[in-house]
């Protein structure tokens, strides 16, 4: 079983909000916890990794996906300045459009207005 000691950082984790260190046995989180309890698990750990003060987020999934947006954009009116949209009225007009060439119940769906 291989055993890595994370210590010194920011773990952000609901099971200890102050943790400083983790522990990781086999690729699954065995201890979370405060630096200075660390220091006795340093010993059986294989690999002992100071972490500066970075910030390590155990188990975060990026769940949303950015493709997905990517692909609705495509479906979409785009109202950036890139497209030639650089007022309020060439927005609306822009999305007048879209909806007068879409069917009754249909959204349209627009990007890029800021």
């Amino acid at each position: 079983m291989a055993s890595t000691l994370y210590r010194g950082g920011v773990i952000h984790s609901p099971a200890d909000p102050f943790a400083e260190a983790l522990l990781v046995d086999d690729g699954v989180i065995a201890w979370i916890g405060a630096d200075d309890t660390a220091d006795g698990l340093a010993a059986r750990a294989d690999r002992v990794i100071d972490l500066d003060g970075a910030l390590v987020a155990p188990g975060f999934v990026d769940a949303h996906v950015h493709l997905f947006e990517v692909g609705l954009a495509l479906a979409g009116v785009d109202l950036s300045a890139s497209a030639g949209v650089t007022s309020l009225a060439a927005a609306l007009d822009a999305v007048a459009k879209a909806a007068a060439g879409a069917h009754a119940d249909d959204v349209v769906l627009a990007f890029g207005w800021d």
